[in-house]
């Protein structure tokens, strides 16, 4: 199982079969408690990025007590997730 480290927390990324929150499948979820990030395995390999990154800013405005609500969270991952579709090389080959 892989692991992220979020604000010196580490984190395990679970691919697990889709998640049920309140009735409805999850692309994933966060769970602050158990320090574990699950992502649904079926995503194409952008979604499950997208994914990670939308939970690795849950657990931030848990440990953190940002207070951010659900729509800002997703709004945020969205826009980040885009910079780094469109531009991968600052993501894997560093800024120089």
């Amino acid at each position: 199982m892989k692991t992220i480290k979020i604000l010196g927390y580490d984190y395990k990324l679970s691919y697990s079969p889709p998640l049920e929150s309140g009735g409805m499948e999850s692309a994933g979820r966060c769970e602050t408690g158990l320090q574990l990030i699950h992502i649904d395995p079926k995503q194409s390999n952008s979604g499950q990025k997208s994914s990670i990154l939308h939970e690795v800013i849950e657990a931030l405005n848990y440990h953190l007590e940002l207070e951010l609500p659900h729509k800002t969270i997703s709004q945020l991952e969205a826009g980040l997730h885009q910079v780094m579709q469109d531009n991968p090389d600052l993501f894997t080959k560093g800024v120089k």
